[in-house]
């Protein structure tokens, strides 16, 4: 048996049904139109941040420029190899690195040239050491090479002791250590119709 509503609650049913009906309406034009604001707000956003770091960038432009003319002022090219043909620059970088190393009173076990690599308007030299020494001698060594100028650079190291685990040191004397490491150096490339040196 169905009861009929009172007038008062039919009208409070309507009301609530409208209410819920506008809700729904309100929920489903809003949600949509909020995500969308978000979505250009965040873009804004980032459009601005660009724009500021491109607005830095851009007044640095006087000072890069200065820095970039007095480097060139600097004479970099005695931070390079001065013989730009491949075979040319390793036998310069074997013929600074013999000298120190002999100095130092290493010992030379081994040196194989490593094959050049061009790098947009530089080559990069290398050759591969293995040497043998105490190791206060070899860490003087290591300084000196990477402390010359033009610059050479040590890459690939690895040092190995000559020293058995029942080793028992003896007094004033250092045991030797062996290393293997790749120096290389930088020559420029010279530019097309340039003859190298």
């Amino acid at each position: 048996m169905k009861r009929a509503l009172t007038p008062t609650q039919s009208r409070v049913l309507a009301v609530a049904l409208l209410l819920g009906a506008l809700g729904l309406v309100v929920v489903m034009v809003y949600v949509p139109w909020h995500r969308l604001h978000r979505h250009y707000d965040a873009a804004i956003e980032d459009q601005l941040d660009r724009t500021a770091r491109y607005l830095r960038i851009a007044a640095q432009q006087k000072n890069v420029e200065a820095n970039i003319a007095a480097i060139k002022k600097l004479k970099s090219e005695r931070y390079y190899l001065t013989a730009s043909a491949p075979a040319l620059a390793a036998a310069e970088v074997q013929q600074m690195a013999l000298a120190i190393v002999e100095a130092n009173q290493v010992k030379v076990e081994s040196t194989q040239i490593a094959p050049h690599k061009d790098e947009d308007t530089h080559r990069r030299v290398a050759v591969n050491f293995r040497l043998r020494a105490p190791l206060p001698a070899m860490q003087k060594t290591l300084h000196e090479l990477e402390a010359v100028a033009p610059y050479l650079y040590i890459d690939n190291l690895v040092a190995l002791s000559s020293v058995a685990r029942v080793y028992r040191p003896t007094p004033g004397v250092e045991p030797d250590v062996q290393m293997q490491f790749d120096l290389y150096g930088f020559a420029r490339i010279p530019a097309p119709g340039v003859k190298p040196r």
